[in-house]
């Protein structure tokens, strides 16, 4: 009697599991794809856990794990981001800078049919005195724009192109691609590091599996990499 109920309970778990996912799936259908612009950062290995939103180092096997974005404080859906999950593809167009520069990433795509979530971690400011050429070229409202950890960035394009076209969409942080995107070749990412010393997978702070969650205060301003 006693296993009977034990495989009951994994039983409903799994149903309600497998609920869920199909929830997600239906609301990532109803969300249209917009066209957004990415860049990245990370490559120091460290910079993608001292985001802007407080969370502190990031497990890389919970949640979407390094893959990671910084919105413009330009965006229009900024304020309230953080915490906030993101489907993100590559798109081949060409697209103009902050400056009207125009630049060809029309056969740059893996696969712009494959995609992959990211969590908003961080802030990409558009006024940043110490950075101000690259931060003024990508995060003042020309165009929609990510700042993408280099492990999320490197799944969709090589990194040597710097910025890329993208189409994103707001899904639900528990979402998976039906097409996910992945490193070429079985390759690993350039840009691992190994926790600090002392650290806890429980330290991380993200608010997992939840739809939204509040704008963090006290934001800390970073600059964006140059391209």
């Amino acid at each position: 009697m006693h296993r009977q109920s034990g495989a009951s309970v994994l039983l409903l778990g799994l149903l309600a599991l497998w609920a869920c996912q199909l929830a997600d799936a239906q609301k990532a259908k109803e969300e249209p794809w917009k066209l957004g612009r990415a860049t990245f950062y990370g490559k120091d290995g460290w910079s993608i856990h001292t985001g802007s939103c407080g969370y502190g180092y990031l497990d890389e096997n919970a949640g979407t794990g390094w893959d990671v974005a910084a919105a413009s404080d330009s965006n229009r859906d900024w304020k309230n981001s953080c915490g906030m999950c993101k489907e993100v593809r590559c798109k081949e167009m060409w697209f103009k800078d902050g400056y009207g520069q125009k630049l060809e990433r029309e056969t740059i795509c893996y696969d712009p049919a494959a995609s992959l979530v990211v969590t908003i971690t961080d802030t990409c400011p558009c006024i940043y005195p110490g950075n101000y050429y690259s931060n003024k070229r990508w995060c003042c409202g020309d165009m929609y724009h990510l700042d993408m950890s280099l492990w999320s960035f490197e799944k969709l394009a090589d990194t040597k192109y710097g910025v890329i076209a993208i189409e994103w969409r707001d899904v639900p942080c528990t979402y998976r691609p039906v097409k996910r995107a992945k490193n070429p070749f079985g390759k690993r990412s350039t840009g691992e590091r190994v926790a600090p010393r002392g650290w806890k997978a429980s330290w991380d702070k993200r608010p997992y599996n939840v739809w939204s969650a509040p704008a963090s205060q006290g934001r800390k301003l970073r600059g964006v990499a140059a391209v």
